[in-house]
């Protein structure tokens, strides 16, 4: 609990700022993920049981209640993609080296609640309903594969409490833009959709969009991870935001 508290405060003064205040809370009908997948197998098990209502988690001797929701499709054409802070896009927003299938595919973010407090612990896009075999980091040009769950990791950092996923050649389009002028327009489209602590958008840009969604504990550097099926293809895209340990070393 103490944990919770702390991240609302964190959360809190990051949204203090004049062209972040929050909006009221939506009374919209979350679209709520209700197929239960088969049998988890690969390590962590976390990964996709947070997705799954009712699944719970214990967090500093409380048990924390999943459930995981859809918020749109992500449309992609590059077969590339990014994951990072809109902030810094120039800096994080470089284009992961596997290649992923072209057309529009669930973004779904599994959701933490203790009481009336929520976070985003992950967020993720769902390529297939194949079982996920394996993990692995999702890599840029130039990082070499480390192991999922070690003492080293790839990911990228926060200090404006939003995550994005794109296609990386659409995203170079937004580039050019002022970063923190489309951050600011990213906050004020997130607030159609403002909850508990956490919000989100799917916001359209030419024949592309971005999957918008706050991070979890706020600020921080947080991994990206592929999920393969069985034959060695992409199903799961994957951004953790640190509300659960889960590594075992």
């Amino acid at each position: 609990m103490k944990y919770m508290v702390m991240v609302v405060i964190t959360v809190s003064l990051l949204l203090s700022c004049d062209s972040r205040k929050p909006a009221p809370i939506s009374q919209e009908l979350l679209d709520t993920i209700k197929a239960i997948p088969a049998r988890v197998v690969a390590e962590p098990l976390l990964f996709e049981n947070a997705f799954i209502k009712g699944t719970t988690q214990l967090l500093n001797d409380s048990n924390i209640y999943l459930y995981g929701i859809n918020i749109g499709n992500i449309k992609i054409s590059s077969g590339t993609l990014t994951a990072c802070d809109p902030l810094h896009i120039d800096e994080y927003g470089i284009p992961f080296t596997q290649q992923f299938p072209n057309g529009e595919f669930p973004v779904q973010l599994a959701i933490a609640k203790l009481g009336r407090e929520e976070r985003i612990a992950f967020a993720r896009i769902n390529f297939s309903e194949e079982r996920v075999a394996k993990w692995e980091f999702a890599l840029q040009k130039g990082q070499e594969a480390i192991p999922v769950g070690g003492k080293e990791m790839h990911g990228y950092g926060v200090d404006g409490g939003v995550g994005i996923f794109a296609d990386a050649k659409g995203i170079k389009s937004l580039v050019i833009e002022n970063a923190t002028s489309l951050s600011d327009t990213f906050y004020r489209e997130m607030n159609k959709h403002n909850h508990y602590d956490w919000r989100y958008n799917i916001h359209p840009f030419g024949s592309y969009n971005v999957a918008i969604f706050s991070t979890g504990a706020g600020d921080g550097y947080y991994g990206t991870y592929i999920g393969f099926d069985s034959s060695g293809k992409p199903c799961r895209l994957l951004s953790d935001f640190n509300i659960f340990k889960w590594k075992k070393n």
